[in-house]
């Protein structure tokens, strides 16, 4: 069966994570990822207008900006792109912050493998698919 590729985003400033996210998503069989790897909000909102992307994963605290604002200006740009935020510092007032900004899901750095991504890769890009399907 064909891989579905997919044009990434990633926001994360510490590259042990990078590298984290890389691996988790290279086990999804189903997806190739081409990941593009920011380390600002600065530098996402740079490129992310004419970057083409279908997934962004931000994480919470950056060393300039921080994800909520990042994702609060990424939905200004484009509202239906799936959007997955990660933190290290799980609370449910970040969780719910992060879901009020807009993100499509939350996900804790603690529990983070494969098969949680992987769920939460599936269903926000399937959430974006039939609301675009919906407005055309």
């Amino acid at each position: 069966m064909p891989l579905t590729a997919i044009k990434l985003l990633h926001v994360e400033d510490d590259r042990i994570q990078q590298a984290l996210l890389a691996c988790e998503l290279a086990a999804l069989d189903e997806y190739r990822f081409d990941i593009t790897v920011v380390t600002s909000e600065d530098e996402a909102l740079a490129v992310f207008p004419g970057g083409g992307f279908e997934l962004v994963i931000l994480d919470y605290h950056l060393i300039q900006g921080d994800g909520v604002s990042c994702l609060r200006n990424i939905r200004q740009i484009d509202p239906i792109v799936p959007t997955i935020a990660i933190s290290g510092v799980a609370t449910d007032e970040i969780a719910a912050e992060l879901i009020s900004a807009g993100a499509d899901d939350y996900l804790t750095k603690q529990t983070l493998d494969s098969t949680i991504l992987g769920q939460s890769v599936r269903n926000v890009l399937t959430r974006a698919k039939a609301f675009r399907t919906t407005r055309n």
